[in-house]
Formats: C-alpha cells, structure tokens, sequence
C-alpha cells in the first residue's frame, strides 16, 4: 500500500487542446487591432468562438502579455522609426510652405533629444528666493524701578574771582 498513488488521472479533452487554445488567442490578438474597447473585444471573441466569458478574459490576458512582449521587443527600433517620421515630416512641411508645422515638429524632435529640458532651462534662468522667517521673541530688560530726583539748580561760580 506504500507506492499506491491513487487510480490513474485521465487527461482532460483532446490532445491538441493547446494547439487549438493557443489559435484562438492569435485570432483574438488580431482582433485587438480593430479599435474597439477591451470588453467589446473579449464579448465578440466569446460570441465568435463559442467560449465562455472567463475564458474570454484568460485569453485576453494571454493577448495582453503577447502586446507587452511585442512593444519591450520593437520599442528601440520604434524610436527609431518615430524620428524618421518626423523628419520626413519636417521635409514635406518645408516644401509646402507650412512653416508651423515643421516648428512644432522640430521642437518635438528636439524634446526627444533633450534640448531644453526643464532642468537645462531653470539652469539658464536666474532664480530669486524669498524666505520669510518666523517671527521671534527678542529677549527684553527686566522693568527697573525709577527713582524720581529734583535736579536743583546751582550757582555759576566764576573761576577768576577768589574764593572767600
């Protein structure tokens, strides 16, 4: 009874389930493309393949971390991509006469280089701070006792007359 490990599982639907689970995600990763909301996405995906709704959403979830893969790969040859495009832009621009718009895209060609971020323009500007402190008790004399004194007047005495 030691090496009994139960009555034997039987696997669960066809053998190529995952061949057909993993057709239905890249039918759903091509339907992402057509513009409509998640929710409308992953209802017609369960309206159209017959699958439940949960089933919808694993799908869904698989599609997801496919898109996610895809942009960390393609990002780098995006960027790249996206300049072209804007200087292609700045060209056909020119050649028209829209000045505004080749402007516009110049600069954001130039954000993207790192002109004028907004740490190089507040270096270049002059700044001026005001601190205003917290008012502070100075320290005061104790009050005094004042003594009040007559002054009287005394008489002139006149140095060149002798003394008597």
């Amino acid at each position: 009874m030691v090496n009994y490990e139960g009555p034997k599982k039987r696997t669960r639907g066809d053998k190529r389930a995952q061949e057909y689970i993993e057709a239905r995600q890249r039918r759903m990763y091509r339907h992402q493309l057509d513009g409509h909301s998640v929710r409308q996405i992953v209802y017609e995906h369960s309206a159209r393949e017959g699958v439940s709704i949960p089933t919808a959403w694993r799908d869904w979830d698989q599609v997801k971390s496919w898109t996610e893969e895809d942009w960390i790969r393609d990002r780098e040859a995006m960027l790249g991509r996206i300049q072209t495009m804007r200087l292609r832009v700045v060209h056909a621009a020119m050649k028209k006469g829209h000045y505004q718009v080749a402007a516009q895209v110049l600069d954001s060609l130039g954000r993207v280089l790192g002109e004028n971020t907004p740490e190089q323009v507040s270096i270049q500007v002059p700044s001026l701070n005001i601190q205003v402190e917290p008012k502070v008790v100075t320290a005061q004399l104790p009050e005094s006792n004042v003594i009040e004194a007559e002054i009287t007047p005394q008489k002139e005495v006149d140095s060149a007359e002798p003394a008597s």
